[in-house]
């Protein structure tokens, strides 16, 4: 592991967390850099995945090229007690896309949630967004003991009419043992994430845990359906962090002796 910066201070949304970015080897002659912002009093950590091609452009200093709901997130989760590790995509690859659902991209998500571990020793979820839901997803379902301890799956991705959409449906769902929350907006106007196909994908994951949806409203719609507006919770991302947040918090509560996490 190389940390490229120690913490910093520079980003003025950002000016209270403590962020450090990492790179990490993850695979033969593979490295993954990640922005790392610990959550003062943190009573869990994640990792994030943006959606779209996964390509979110991490500098030096902390500062991300191409934020959005997931990406510009780190404060909003560090303000509701989850550290987070927000990921660029891999040095072997310019975007995810087809790489999401496979064995190699699982393996960069478990170096991630191993390095998450060994920092907070708190449970680890994966997060995803739009076409990051698969890459969450897949981590759950294919990692095992080195897996998340937990899923959560934001304006999730479930239908592929063009090339750029890439299914929650390609992960393996009936794998997945872990607790999952869905949180989708009712009104997403983006064609390839329907709120309505939704309760579907929940009862494909038959093994899980527990699986619920937490339905969003209200916001600002302007702007691209599948780039802005409802679909990235455009005007309301501090509320719904905070219900995402607020779930977590209340699961692990309720399931704390059965969260080898919790016990570390």
């Amino acid at each position: 592991m190389r940390s490229i910066l120690g913490i910093i201070g520079l980003m003025p949304a950002l000016a209270m967390a403590q962020i450090e970015v990492h790179e990490l080897k993850t695979r033969p002659e593979v490295t993954l850099r990640f922005v790392y912002s610990k959550a003062p009093g943190a009573f869990a950590s994640a990792v994030l995945f943006q959606g779209g091609g996964g390509a979110i452009g991490i500098f030096p200093n902390g500062s991300i090229r191409n934020e959005n709901f997931l990406s510009g997130g780190a404060r909003r989760f560090n303000d509701n007690g989850i550290s987070v590790a927000i990921v660029d995509v891999p040095s072997d690859r310019r975007v995810l896309d087809e790489f999401r659902h496979t064995r190699e991209h699982a393996e960069d998500a478990a170096a991630v949630i191993a390095f998450l571990r060994q920092r907070e020793k708190l449970p680890v979820w994966t997060v995803g967004t739009s076409n990051g839901s698969l890459s969450a997803a897949t981590a759950a379902a294919m990692l095992g003991e080195r897996g998340p301890d937990g899923v959560v799956l934001t304006a999730s991705t479930t239908r592929q009419p063009v090339a750029a959409a890439h299914p929650v449906t390609l992960a393996m769902l009936d794998e997945i043992t872990q607790p999952v929350l869905f949180v989708h907006h009712k009104d997403d106007g983006c064609m390839v994430t329907p709120y309505d196909a939704i309760p579907g994908v929940m009862a494909a994951m038959k093994k899980a845990k527990r699986v619920e949806l937490i339905t969003v409203d209200g916001g600002d719609r302007h702007g691209n359906p599948c780039h802005s507006g409802h679909h990235q919770f455009l005007g309301i991302e501090a509320s719904v962090t905070q219900k995402i947040a607020d779930w977590i918090r209340q699961y692990q509560t309720a399931n704390a002796s059965a969260t080898p996490a919790l016990q570390k």
